[in-house]
């Protein structure tokens, strides 16, 4: 290491070049980096029910349905002024960008009619096309139309007669979302006044408010960085320390986005805070470097030999932990999401400029930047004998003594107690949203208001498609034993209390066979002979316009669809809402014909659900598991791996643990933060052993060792600790509640990561002695004989 330290000394201008032209090109293919959000790459692929939904979606609607809820103030929606907005709404939509037009539905639209069935007829008659009721006879008329018909009475026009629904469904590989989110919103400012109320909910909005808020975010990541701009400064009291690891994160993200851009990834908003985090790594990595040229200058009074003892120094310890943070990320891709996969690739690849830059380039310029006055002053002072102990030495020897004294016993006592409570929390933690509508916007958001009133009063957000798949050609549909199965079907889920209503086409086929008997009520029920049955159906097919039916069976009439709409999408209502579908999928048995799960939007939740549920437990098993292979590789010590993997897996527990006791759900934006919190916490024990052997070869026993270490190395992690815990805590004033969130919980991962490594590893090595410890004393007197 001395060798390769004086290498690097020798040629450091002509590597200082390499790294700069590096840069440059990395920085000129940036210009191909986009940022947007790719519905599908949010989505499992391989999940069974995400194949489902991409073999449907162009026939019966996908996930990306948008409903638009007119509701009125004073008096009801029958009223010309209201069913005119209502009108020009389902008119305006037409034009809006990659919008499905023969999946728009409304009351104003021609597919919606009301049936006149009876001994002599089956007709249809439009219920409000082409225009408004324009008299109070035609106004009454379309009154009664609404309340006797179950097909728009409660799905389309609410129980109080004060708000109506629109729903439109765009095409998957047409979307913009910034556009949606603009068109929508233009129509709400056209629409509105002091008597209406536009609301509208839906994943296609959803995703164009947060691109939405994008400037926000980058406004939010610019405070943080100042933030630790200012505390690096208060901490170091010289510009040398604020602008050497800030250049040394600058750099590291223009490689990892370089090398992103450079794979033809695009950087959605939802995970534009990884790449940020990334680059705080290697920040952080630099920022230990500091401290360490610090000490070391004091000593020695020559920059660049100071420069390379902190490469001799720190090199190895600064390796292993960064390919444990690169490997913890890494693993994030076990969730077979295709954003997660992505991200994941392109920081396994990110590894190599971190390595480049926070072990090689960080002490490079270093050793070439002119010492600061500040820093000169301490070394002629230490030189003189006045050079005292600050505040945080002081502090920080005090809690040497303590943990090599009885401390250590009180930190294991008080570690038990918080493991102990915090499991109980942690088990409370589910995957999936925890509000009806968005969790990564705050609960005032106009989102999540328009969300909420239309989830409670009209609760057709919430979609699930099971699909009836015959298996048959042409009208097989038909088959009386089908028919009649989605009949129990349909009776079956209805018994769950989260299921609002189903509809199929199954529905209409009693109101059908009760009309054509002049509206008998004694008839209103499935046929039970297959001949009338199939009349039914036909009469029901054949007396309607190509596509009325459309959202309900398929083209050939050899597929039905079978909407269950549920309360909401809270992780309880998707978990047992499946639950209580496939009991009876796995009870009824069918010659022709099977029941395929899922479509519409709760049906990709429950397959994301699925996929994070499935992965999270892997992800932090071998994240922990990585961590241990890796530092006991380099310490050579089972034990060391042990020691660091430890306070580690208490701090993921404590995250857990606030997680479930604040209802915030695992989502593809929370999921990484495991490996995020391990990533950023595990450098400070690293460092740590890797100081109690470096002290180890000077003192006479390990007691004395940890103490100096506490005091020399504990400095860097206060610095780094407070530095980071403050600048991720300012994520509470962005505009997203998912970015506060993720900078809360990982300030707090962070904080006990600074607690473990200070008080929980010096603890477990004044206990047990480790032995790898004691190898170092006697490698260094081997090679002192020599």
């Amino acid at each position: 290491m001395e060798k390769f330290a004086e290498l690097i000394d020798r040629y450091r201008w002509l590597i200082l070049a390499g790294v700069v032209l590096v840069t440059a090109f990395f920085g000129f293919q940036l210009k191909n980096l986009t940022v947007k959000t790719d519905f599908e790459d949010l989505l499992p692929q391989h999940h069974p029910y995400i194949k489902v939904h991409n073999q449907i979606r162009k026939q019966y609607g996908g996930a990306n349905q948008v409903l638009l809820m007119l509701q009125v103030r004073r008096g009801d929606i029958f009223n010309q002024e209201t069913l005119s907005k209502v009108k020009y709404i389902t008119e305006r939509l037409r034009k809006t960008p990659g919008v499905a037009r023969d999946k728009i539905r409304s009351i104003a639209t021609r597919r919606a009619k009301y049936a006149e069935i009876s001994s002599g007829k089956i007709g249809f008659e439009y219920l409000m096309f082409p225009g408004v009721p324009k008299n109070r006879e035609e106004m009454d008329l379309l009154r009664h139309r609404v309340y006797s018909s179950p097909r728009y009475y409660g799905p389309y026009v609410s129980m109080d007669s004060k708000k109506t629904l629109i729903t439109v469904d765009f095409y998957e590989e047409r979307l913009d979302f910034e556009k949606i989110f603009y068109d929508l919103s233009q129509i709400r400012k056209e629409v509105e006044d002091d008597n209406h109320i536009l609301n509208i909910a839906g994943e296609p909005m959803h995703l164009g408010f947060i691109k939405h808020h994008n400037a926000d975010v980058i406004k939010v990541l610019g405070i943080t960085v100042i933030a630790i701009i200012l505390i690096a400064y208060a901490c170091f009291r010289s510009l040398q320390g604020v602008v050497i690891p800030l250049v040394s994160g600058c750099v590291s993200a223009v490689w990892g986005l370089g090398i992103m851009a450079m794979m033809g990834y695009h950087l959605d908003p939802l995970i534009l805070v990884l790449p940020f985090l990334i680059s705080l790594m290697t920040a952080r990595h630099g920022m230990q470097k500091m401290v360490r040229y610090t000490e070391e200058y004091l000593k020695l009074g020559d920059g660049r030999a100071a420069a390379r003892n902190v490469i001799t120094s720190m090199f190895a310890a600064g390796v292993t932990g960064i390919v444990t943070d690169s490997f913890g990320i890494a693993l994030v891709a076990l969730a077979a999401i295709p954003i997660l996969q992505q991200i994941s690739l392109v920081c396994v690849l990110w590894t190599i400029p971190t390595l480049i830059i926070a072990l090689i380039l960080t002490p490079l310029m270093l050793s070439m930047v002119p010492v600061s006055n500040n820093l000169v002053k301490q070394y002629e002072l230490r030189q003189k004998g006045l050079l005292k102990p600050g505040l945080m030495e002081r502090s920080l020897s005090r809690i040497g003594s303590w943990i090599v004294g009885n401390g250590k016993w009180v930190v294991i006592v008080i570690a038990v107690l918080v493991v102990t409570v915090s499991f109980f929390f942690a088990r409370k933690i589910e995957v999936g949203d925890f509000i009806p509508g968005s969790s990564i916007l705050w609960p005032d958001h106009r989102y999540n208001k328009d969300a909420l009133r239309i989830t409670y009063s009209m609760p057709l957000l919430n979609p699930l498609y099971i699909i009836m798949d015959t298996g048959g050609g042409q009208w097989s549909l038909e088959n009386p034993d089908i028919i009649k199965s989605m009949d129990r079907f349909q009776r079956h889920v209805l018994r769950h209390r989260r299921v609002m209503f189903v509809q199929s086409i199954v529905n209409q086929l009693p109101a059908l066979w009760s009309g054509i008997r002049d509206g008998d009520p004694n008839y209103y029920f499935l046929p039970h002979e297959p001949a009338d049955l199939s009349y039914c159906l036909k009469g029901l097919l054949y007396r309607s316009r190509p596509g009325d039916w459309s959202k309900f069976v398929s083209h050939n009439i050899s597929g039905a669809n079978i909407i269950v709409y549920c309360r909401d999408k809270m992780p309880r209502t998707l978990r047992s809402v499946m639950k209580h579908i496939k009991e009876f999928i796995e009870k009824e048995h069918l010659e022709k014909g099977k029941y395929l799960l899922a479509g519409g939007t709760l049906g990709v939740q429950a397959a994301v659900r699925e996929e994070i549920e499935s992965a999270q437990m892997l992800n932090l098993s071998f994240a922990l598991l990585g961590l241990f292979v890796f530092c006991s590789i380099n310490f050579r010590s089972i034990v060391a791996g042990l020691i660091l993997t430890i306070p580690l897996a208490i701090s993921n527990v404590i995250t857990f643990a606030l997680m479930g006791a604040y209802q915030i759900g695992l989502t593809v934006s929370t999921y990484p933060i495991s490996s995020i919190g391990i990533g950023l916490g595990v450098d400070y024990g690293i460092y740590l052993i890797s100081r109690i052997q470096e002290e180890r070869k000077t003192v006479p026993d390990i007691n004395t060792a940890v103490v100096k270490a506490i005091i020399n190395n504990g400095r860097a992690i206060v610095i780094i600790g407070a530095t980071l815990t403050v600048g991720l805590m300012s994520w509470l004033t962005s505009a997203l509640k998912f970015q506060a969130e993720m900078g809360a919980l990982l300030a707090i991962v962070l904080f006990f990561n600074v607690l473990g490594a200070l008080f929980l590893v010096p603890s477990f090595i004044a206990i047990f002695k480790p032995k790898f410890i004691e190898k170092t004393v006697c490698l260094s007197s081997h090679k002192s004989k020599k």
